[in-house]
């Protein structure tokens, strides 16, 4: 395991990791989570370490899973809003990274839905260039590496040791809101780097960010990663074995478009049953939480049988102890 080389790094984005150092948070995650199961306990991970956790958007599973993570580390998590730290007297973004940095031995930040796409990621690497500490990135508008190591984890317990040439079909679905690219964008990302074969489906104009799918196309010629793009849902579920429903915008029209545009594919482009008659007997419903349900999925389909969504969500904890285990100083 390549454990000394994740001591101290950041976790911004999945693409300044390599196939090993996945494998290596996720194997870790496996083993904490069959430890746990034993009654085995992990608080001398941690212990007395502080992490600050940053939150400017909502969250469940993130600040839930985050906080429990570090309890069980044998450490203690700091929740904090914007609205309540001296960035709301507009105290800049550097002298809170520096100060955090004497205090706290690692920052959860949550951010996203600035006012352009990609200022987000600016504030979490500045935050990174100016403090010593790791910084975590707990979702922002290019990316949300936490859950996707959580879904890869949980593909791997469900679908088997040959679980990289399964047919992971990442779908878009019809949302009322306009949302991140975050959760398609890693994980187009991770397959990439770990050999998957992974298809991407969803109506013409929301493709994702040009520069993940650039990434994507050389990390695959490396890993032997199969990525597709279809534009038809009943296409992408044929002989599919997990079928992941997320609603993401477009990077071509504004939001206003995009709402306006977005409601001819309301009905197709919502996973339902019909959709797993033509996957695999054995396949799986995937979902990132939180669902609208009914709109991007039916009831019947996420309190289904085919459905994993709850123990997707159970191995955010896991993967997270993991991360931060293996790389906080």
């Amino acid at each position: 395991m390549l454990t000394k080389a994740l001591r101290g790094r950041d976790f911004i984005s999945l693409m300044d990791f390599n196939k090993e150092e996945l494998e290596t948070i996720l194997d870790v995650a496996m083993e904490l989570k069959r430890e746990k199961a034993m009654g085995m306990l992990h608080d001398d991970l941690l212990r007395a370490k502080t992490l600050a956790m940053v939150f400017a958007n909502p969250s469940t599973r993130t600040r839930t899973s985050f906080e429990a993570a570090m309890t069980e580390l044998g450490g203690h998590a700091q929740f904090h809003t914007p609205q309540v730290m001296q960035i709301a007297h507009h105290e800049t973004w550097v002298d809170t990274a520096r100060v955090l940095d004497r205090f706290v031995d690692g920052i959860v930040i949550r951010m996203y839905g600035l006012e352009h796409y990609g200022d987000a990621r600016k504030i979490l690497r500045l935050m990174a260039d100016n403090a010593q500490i790791p910084i975590y990135n707990a979702l922002d508008d290019k990316e949300h590496p936490f859950q996707i190591m959580a879904d890869i984890m949980t593909m791997i317990e469900k679908l088997g040791p040959d679980w990289r040439n399964k047919k992971v079909v990442m779908s878009w679905a019809y949302s009322e809101r306009v949302k991140s690219a975050g959760v398609p964008q890693t994980m187009t990302i991770a397959a990439s780097l770990l050999g998957m074969n992974l298809t991407l489906a969803y109506p013409e104009k929301y493709d994702v960010d040009p520069d993940y799918m650039a990434f994507a196309k050389k990390a695959s010629e490396k890993s032997g990663a199969k990525i597709n793009v279809v534009h038809d849902i009943y296409d992408a579920a044929k002989d599919a074995d997990v079928i992941y429903a997320k609603s993401w915008g477009s990077f071509l029209m504004s939001k206003e478009e995009d709402k306006e545009y977005r409601k001819q594919f309301k009905e197709d482009w919502k996973i339902q049953k019909k959709h797993f008659d033509v996957a695999h007997k054995q396949a799986i419903f995937m979902h990132c939480l939180p669902a609208d349900r009914n709109l991007e999925v039916t009831d019947e389909v996420i309190d289904g049988p085919m459905s994993v969504v709850y123990d997707e969500a159970e191995n955010r904890l896991h993967t997270e102890k993991a991360v931060l285990a293996l790389t906080m100083k």
